[in-house]
């Protein structure tokens, strides 16, 4: 039923805020701090408590940090299944592979570009990876000054920030569903431009999107 289902959810947001809680404390953090800052880091809303947001933090705490963004803004369905023991149909979700694949891919580039600015590799790829995490997620914590990078690594921040987490996450923007289904829009025109006759349905996950869903999509992007 829905109110079993939304008391499971729940359950999987206040566990994974209580983990959070919990590494933070390992790491030394004041009490205060650990429980502000997971309920900025939970609900993806960033509230930090001081003027560098984290940048004075460990790199313990901030990559604890780093991963909690990224965890809130998969798809809480994802955790639902694995819950429910449906790890094939967890692990086939098509938007939170593109999630994850779109951080990869952006942290590598990004690194790449900013490295000089930093002592070492890690702790290049350390900060661009709380960046990126930050600004896709639209959780806004940051460690760095990112205005100061090259224009490419801040273009590709802008990006994400327009693109954000997945659909049922605690994450902003736009949601990588949509960009999907329009990316997988684009391509079925394409195709039925060299293929009149063909008969293509845009499917996510294996299961066909209804046609009112698509075209609510493309005019929700379009506006």
């Amino acid at each position: 039923t829905v109110k079993s289902t939304a008391k499971i959810l729940y359950g999987i947001y206040i566990c994974l805020s209580l983990l959070e809680l919990l590494l933070l404390l390992v790491g030394k953090m004041p009490m205060f701090d650990a429980l502000t800052l997971t309920f900025g880091t939970a609900g993806t809303g960033g509230f930090g408590i001081k003027n560098d947001s984290f940048g004075s933090y460990s790199t313990y705490l901030q990559g604890v940090v780093t991963v909690f963004m990224i965890l809130f803004g998969i798809n809480f369905n994802v955790y639902f299944l694995f819950y429910m023991k449906k790890p094939k149909e967890a692990l086939r979700c098509e938007e939170a592979r593109w999630y994850l694949g779109i951080i990869a891919a952006s942290i590598l580039v990004i690194t790449f570009f900013v490295r000089d600015f930093f002592d070492s590799l890690f702790l290049a790829f350390h900060h661009v990876a709380f960046q990126v995490a930050s600004i896709i997620t639209t959780t806004g914590f940051a460690t760095v000054d990112f205005n100061l990078w090259p224009t490419i690594p801040k273009t590709i921040l802008v990006l994400l920030m327009f693109i954000g987490a997945c659909a049922g996450s605690t994450g902003g923007g736009i949601k990588v569903s949509r960009i999907l289904i329009l990316l997988k829009t684009v391509k079925k025109e394409l195709i039925q431009l060299l293929h009149p006759r063909s008969v293509r349905r845009i499917q996510i996950d294996g299961k066909a999107i209804e046609h009112e869903v698509v075209r609510s999509t493309n005019v929700y992007m379009g506006v």
